[in-house]
């Protein structure tokens, strides 16, 4: 509340969860041979949802991240042949089972549980190579979401949670070596933000659950890589838009997390303004 940045952005998450309230819940319906835009669809609504019942206790918020989650749940994949829309699905199931699940009944745990374990982890553990060791963003990606996943469901089980933690403490470093030796990113500042944002999630929910990282934030050129997107992005906010990069940057989050790690506010100098901008 003291802090007039934070206390907007606060209201403009529970503006995100009013706006969704009477929409209906999202549906498995494919474009081409991507499920991605209806992952992407339900991750931002439960994460706002949940975080607004948090902030509030209000219970519709809560009911409508419950129906959200369900429908998703009741998916009949989601679409393993395109696993980027596996991973982000269950990154949102992750975040709304553990964020919510004190004030969710059993019911609606019990299926979303399940929709974790046999739509989003099982289906990790059959895919052999690809972005498993892979050296591009789906790496980070795929490895983010399911340990988010391995993570919600830990103490339910604990030997697939830990199989799933060790496969991407072996994988995961495949993909951040790419950040050698100063930060760059080689696939450019827009899929920086996709890769990176997926990577800092993993390894602040390791350190939320698990209380350590296994030393991934400490991998060569990775907190450097924080100073690397402040440098190329202009003047004018445009990236320099090489290897597969539009010219337009939004807030990253990642950058904040990388701000605070290495408290050192300079990181923020495009991304205040930018917050303030999207706020307006």
């Amino acid at each position: 509340e003291a802090d007039p940045l934070r206390a907007t952005a606060c209201a403009r998450v529970r503006d995100a969860a009013d706006a969704v309230l009477d929409d209906p819940p999202v549906e498995r319906v494919q474009i081409g041979r991507r499920l991605l835009d209806k992952s992407r669809r339900c991750l931002g609504r439960v994460m706002h949802l949940a975080f607004a019942h948090r902030l509030t206790g209000e219970a519709k918020y809560l009911d409508r991240a419950r129906k959200e989650m369900l429908a998703a749940a009741g998916f009949s994949d989601w679409n393993p042949s395109h696993f980027l829309d596996v991973a982000e699905m269950t990154a949102a199931l992750a975040i709304g089972y553990d964020w919510l699940h004190a004030s969710l009944d059993a019911d609606a745990r019990a299926a979303i549980k399940t929709a974790i374990l046999e739509k989003g982890l099982k289906p990790s553990l059959k895919v052999r190579g690809g972005w498993t060791t892979g050296t591009n963003n789906w790496n980070q990606v795929c490895h983010g979401g399911s340990i988010l996943g391995a993570l919600a469901l830990l103490e339910d089980e604990p030997d697939l949670a830990a199989q799933i933690v060790v496969r991407a403490l072996d994988g995961l470093p495949h993909a951040m070596a790419e950040y050698r030796p100063d930060g760059a990113y080689p696939e450019g500042p827009g899929y920086w933000g996709y890769g990176t944002s997926y990577n800092v999630v993993l390894i602040a929910a390791l350190e939320s659950a698990l209380v350590t990282d296994f030393g991934l934030a400490g991998a060569e050129g990775f907190l450097k890589t924080a100073d690397y997107y402040v440098h190329v992005t202009g003047p004018t906010g445009l990236y320099f838009n090489y290897s597969d990069c539009g010219t337009g940057s939004g807030v990253s989050p990642a950058q904040f997390w990388f701000a605070a790690r290495r408290k050192d506010p300079m990181l923020l100098w495009h991304e205040a303004r930018k917050l303030e901008a999207l706020l307006a």
